[in-house]
C-alpha cells in the first residue's frame, strides 16, 4: 500500500489532492526563536495560517502541502498538526537541514554520516523532537540543501569533495540517501541560484545521492527554474531526477514575479515538448507565516511573502495555458508526479 506520511499520519496516497511541493507554514532563520521580538503569539499564529491554508483548500483543491522547513528554521510539530486538524488539509513534515553556511548547527556538524542517518530514520518512523520534547509527529520526506546564501550571498567555493559543496553538507547529503532508502521516503533539495555561476548544483546533489544508491526518481531538486537553466535541468532529468518549478508570484535573485513567472513559465514549456512532464513538480515555496514579519523593513527577507494561494489559478496556470498546457500536463505536475514521488510503500 502507497500513503503519504503526513503528520497526522499516514493517509492513502490517492487522497493527495492536489499537492504544493515546497512550502513553509512558519519560518524563521536559525536563531530567531530567541528574539523577543519574533515571540509567537500561538492562537493568533494559528488562526492567521490556518486561515490561508483553509481558503485554498476550499476555493481550489488544494490536498497536500510539504512544509519544508528543517527543524533549525523553525519547524513546529505541533503547529503542522494544528494546522492540519483544524483545515482538513495533508501536510508533510521533513527532516534534514539547511544549508551548512547559514544552518546545521554546531551539535549535528560533529555527527557522523552512521548518526545523522540514525537522526533523519528516527524522524521519519518515530516522531520528531521539539524544544527538548519528543512528539507523535513523523517526518515524510528529507530535506537536503547547498549553497552559500547568507547576509552576503555569493557563489560557493569548491570543496573538499571537488565539488562546490562544504564538507558537512556532504555528509548530510550522504546520510539522508541512506535513511531515504530505508524508509522508503522521498528527498526535496534546496540550492543556491548564484551556484549556477559555477557549476550545475542540481547534478552534484544528484551525484552524491546516486553515489549513496539513492534512487533518483524519489529525488526532486529544488529551485531549479529560478531562474530556468534547462541545460543543467536536462542533465538531471535525462539522470532520472525530477525537476521543481516554485517561486511561483515570488520574486528570489530574479528582478519581478512578473520577469520571472515569463522566464518559467517558457521553459516549462520547453520541457513539457521535450517529453519530461512526468519528472516535474511545482509551488510557490511561500512563508504562511514568519513571526518577525513587519518588524523591520530592512531586510525584506523577514517579511511575510504577499502573493495568495488562488495566484496559481488566478493568474499563474491561466499564463500556462496561454502557451499551451494542458490540464493533462497540470494534471501530472500537481497531483499524479508529487502523489508518486512522496508515496511510501508500507
Amino acid at each position: 500500500m502507497s500513503v503519504l506520511r503526513t503528520v497526522l499520519g499516514d493517509v492513502p496516497a490517492e487522497n493527495s489532492g492536489l499537492m504544493l511541493s515546497h512550502e513553509h507554514l512558519l519560518y524563521g532563520y536559525p536563531g530567531a526563536e530567541l528574539d523577543p521580538r519574533a515571540a509567537l503569539d500561538y492562537d493568533a499564529a494559528l488562526d492567521f495560517v490556518s486561515g490561508q491554508v483553509a481558503k485554498g483548500k476550499e476555493n481550489y483543491g488544494y490536498g497536500t502541502i510539504v512544509d519544508m522547513t528543517p527543524p533549525e528554521v523553525g519547524r513546529y510539530p505541533q503547529f503542522m498538526a494544528d494546522v492540519s486538524k483544524r483545515t482538513g488539509m495533508n501536510v508533510i513534515a521533513i527532516t534534514g537541514f539547511f544549508p551548512e553556511r547559514m544552518g546545521i548547527p554546531y551539535y549535528w556538524r560533529r555527527q557522523t554520516r552512521e548518526e545523522l542517518t540514525e537522526f533523519f530514520v528516527g524522524d521519519l518512523t518515530d516522531g520528531m523532537v521539539f524544544a527538548w520534547h519528543k512528539t507523535p509527529y513523523r517526518a515524510g520526506a528529507i530535506k537536503i540543501a547547498t549553497g552559500q546564501e547568507s547576509v552576503t550571498p555569493m557563489p560557493s567555493p569548491v570543496g573538499p569533495n571537488g565539488r562546490h559543496i562544504h564538507e558537512i553538507e556532504d555528509r548530510v547529503i550522504r546520510a539522508a540517501a541512506h535513511a531515504a532508502t530505508q524508509v522508503g521516503c522521498a528527498i526535496n533539495t534546496h540550492i543556491d541560484p548564484m551556484d549556477f555561476e559555477v557549476t550545475n548544483p542540481l547534478r552534484e546533489q544528484l551525484e552524491i545521492l546516486l553515489e549513496e544508491g539513492m534512487d533518483p526518481g524519489k529525488v526532486i531538486l529544488g529551485h531549479a527554474f529560478v531562474p530556468p537553466q534547462l541545460d543543467a535541468m536536462r542533465e538531471v532529468l535525462k539522470m532520472g531526477a525530477n525537476v521543481q518549478l516554485d517561486h511561483v508570484g515570488i520574486p528570489w535573485r530574479v528582478g519581478s514575479a512578473e520577469e520571472l513567472d515569463e522566464a518559467m513559465a517558457n521553459a516549462l514549456v520547453v520541457l513539457l515538448e521535450e517529453g519530461y512532464g512526468d519528472r516535474i513538480v511545482m509551488s510557490f515555496d511561500r512563508w504562511f507565516m514568519n513571526p518577525r514579519a513587519g518588524v523591520t523593513e530592512d531586510d525584506p527577507q523577514l517579511l511575510n511573502e504577499k502573493v495568495d494561494l488562488s495566484y496559481m489559478f488566478t493568474s499563474w496556470v491561466p499564463r500556462l495555458k496561454g502557451k499551451g498546457v494542458t490540464d493533462e500536463h497540470l494534471q501530472k505536475i500537481m497531483v499524479d508526479n508529487p502523489r508518486r514521488i512522496f508515496s511510501i510503500d508500507v
